[in-house]
């Protein structure tokens, strides 16, 4: 994972004078403007970060973080000088964006992090309950805006593509093709466990009775809670819509599950 990044650091982004996200990026503005060197930069940078880490999180998470960072910076330097041939402009956001995303979505399956802002973020979400993606795509705006003033809008906007790319795709690696849904069904009493019944028989997902009472008829009502793969959904509507056509059914999209359960992630202890 961490050699995608610096092929995609090294081989695209430098070239093109683009910016990648977190540290990353600040290490590679300070190379543009100063002409330092980027593997350095980003070592230094990150040792204040990891005393904060020291001082504030958990050990594992700093072992893997040092791994990891520590690794990145070799891949810098072994990839230093490598180049993409790239033409069409469209093609360079396009392909960083895949690399790098695809090396940070195996790091992230790995439980593995490159440091950077990722203790930044760790420790806002810990002491401030700031959402680790808000303190990224903070960071991430002020490399955006540096890279506006001091290089130019279409290379701020190509950044920008980049990390969408880059992100969609760590979603990607991360999270593969086995999407599911959650879907809560609002239901009346008679109809709700012939409708669990049948979810349980016909597709063989698990169901959660839970008793509630409506706020504007303050009758009584029963929630089902299930959650399916998104090849199920069709097959769960049609099963509602078979037992009690003026149930309310709402789907949620879900990014992970976790524990028993087919096709779920298994629960690991920290």
């Amino acid at each position: 994972g961490t050699f995608l990044l610096a092929v995609a650091t090294n081989a695209i982004l430098i070239p093109y004078k683009l910016l990648s996200g977190g540290v990353g990026g600040i290490a590679m503005f300070l190379h543009f403007i100063f002409n330092w060197n980027i593997s350095i930069t980003t070592l230094l940078i990150n040792i204040p970060l990891f005393l904060l880490a020291f001082i504030f999180l958990k050990r594992r998470f700093i072992i893997f973080s040092l791994i990891g960072m520590l690794l990145f910076t070799l891949w810098l330097e072994v990839t230093n000088g490598w180049v993409i041939p790239l033409e069409n402009t469209l093609s360079i956001p396009l392909l960083a964006g895949v690399i790098s995303g695809a090396g940070s979505g195996i790091i992230f399956r790995g439980d593995g992090s490159t440091a950077g802002t990722d203790i930044i973020a760790k420790i806002a979400n810990k002491f401030f309950s700031i959402n680790m993606a808000t303190t990224n795509f903070i960071v991430n705006i002020v490399i955006i805006v540096l890279s506006v003033f001091y290089f130019s809008i279409d290379l701020a906007v190509l950044t920008v593509a980049t990390m969408y790319v880059s992100t969609r795709t760590t979603n990607f690696v991360v999270e593969g093709l086995n999407i599911r849904r959650t879907v809560f069904i609002i239901t009346t009493q008679e109809h709700a466990h012939k409708i669990s019944s049948d979810i349980i028989k016909r597709i063989n997902r698990g169901v959660t009775i839970i008793p509630a009472v409506g706020g504007y008829t303050s009758k009584p009502r029963y929630i089902l809670y299930t959650t399916i793969g998104i090849r199920e959904l069709a097959k769960v509507k049609n099963i509602v819509l078979q037992n009690d056509p003026t149930a309310f059914m709402t789907v949620n999209e879900t990014a992970q599950v976790i524990g028993h359960g087919r096709g779920f992630l298994k629960m690991k202890a920290d």
